[in-house]
């Protein structure tokens, strides 16, 4: 009732079904998964914890509302197949400092799009997509270890910071892109579409930025930059679908 806090632990896996929480809510499945089977609308933070190796959380019931920020926790001792999907329906998706030991799959229809608010820690790949109101993705405190896919709805923009390198899966953003590697690399293995302006930032010297999937299309300006400027590239690899015309100021320390 009202602004009731809901705390769950269960000997085996959660299926939560249809729920209205006005506080906030903790879910932890001991042994096994968790699960939604109805609609969730939590207004207060919600906390997801597996604790066995290698259970998984999937959230995926297209009318969930989830106000606060999510705080979620999967375990793999020895890979990466603890995996968790959030789908938070038509409201934006805050998640907390969060480790999961899988993939990450987000989606929103909201404006506010998703965002983090901790440091958010993915074993496998991430995946983001905000599918209505030209919704934004913000992460500015990732540790990815796997692929980014970024797709944004509209004219939605899209921000990510990684603590290592970013290997870009297939991604589509209507908006402006940026996208910070903190220590290594910026590379693709699938197709990048950006309208809006893409800037790409490596962080560390001698980095490299490799950019080569041939069907690439941006189709706006794309700067490429060695921290604020003061740190050295290593070798840049670029390819656009279409035509490139280089500024003025274009330079790279290794092979361009």
């Amino acid at each position: 009732n009202s602004t009731g806090a809901v705390t769950i632990v269960n000997d085996a896996g959660l299926n939560l079904a249809a729920s209205t929480l006005g506080g906030t809510f903790s879910g932890t499945a001991t042994t096994g998964n968790i699960t939604d089977s109805g609609a969730l609308a939590i207004t207060g933070t919600t906390t997801l914890v597996t604790s066995a190796n290698d259970a998984t959380i999937a959230l995926d019931t297209t009318t969930n509302a989830f106000t606060g920020a999510l705080t979620i926790t999967t375990n793999d001792a020895s890979g990466t197949d603890a995996d968790v999907t959030i789908d938070g329906g038509t409201t934006a998706l805050i998640i907390a400092a969060s480790t999961i030991d899988g993939d990450l799959t987000l989606t929103s229809g909201h404006a506010s799009g998703i965002t983090d608010s901790g440091t958010v820690t993915v074993g496998g790949n991430f995946a983001a997509t905000t599918d209505a109101n030209s919704g934004v993705i913000n992460m500015g405190t990732m540790a990815v270890d796997g692929t980014v896919g970024l797709n944004t709805n509209g004219t939605g923009a899209a921000t990510i910071v990684n603590d290592a390198g970013i290997n870009f899966a297939a991604s589509t953003v209507g908006g402006v892109l940026s996208a910070t590697a903190t220590t290594g690399d910026i590379t693709d293995s699938g197709a990048l579409a950006i309208t809006g302006a893409a800037t790409f930032i490596t962080g560390a010297t001698g980095s490299n930025i490799v950019l080569d999937t041939s069907t690439n299309a941006f189709s706006n300006s794309v700067e490429m930059r060695a921290d604020a400027g003061g740190e050295a590239f290593g070798n840049i690899t670029f390819v656009d679908s279409a035509a490139i015309d280089f500024a003025t100021g274009a330079s790279s320390n290794g092979d361009l």
